[in-house]
């Protein structure tokens, strides 16, 4: 899911160096800036993914209490998330008044 959601969006610095290599005709190495970049970004995704799938696997071994933490995480996340959102929008209202 973290591949999928992250390649959704393309990503604004690898549109502009694309572009700029546009303007001054070096088509072949704005193309190989961004595979590059492309491959790098999509290799520390899998890799944090998968470090982040073996620790948990790993951590509810060690301690039972795991998995409760690990089924009550996407609640409090999305509690965090709200919270921020909330705030974001009053403070947005407070300077648009």
């Amino acid at each position: 899911m973290l591949g999928l959601t992250g390649g959704l969006i393309p990503c604004p610095a690898s549109v502009t160096v694309l572009l700029l290599c546009l303007q001054l005709k070096q088509i072949t190495m704005g193309a190989t800036l961004v595979v590059s970049f492309s491959v790098g970004v999509a290799l520390t995704m899998v890799s944090v993914g998968a470090a982040a799938a073996l620790s948990v696997g790993h951590a509810s071994k060690r301690w039972g209490f795991t998995s409760q933490i690990a089924i009550k995480a996407p609640y409090l996340s999305g509690g965090l998330i709200l919270l921020v959102s909330v705030d974001t929008a009053y403070i947005g209202a407070v300077g648009l008044s």
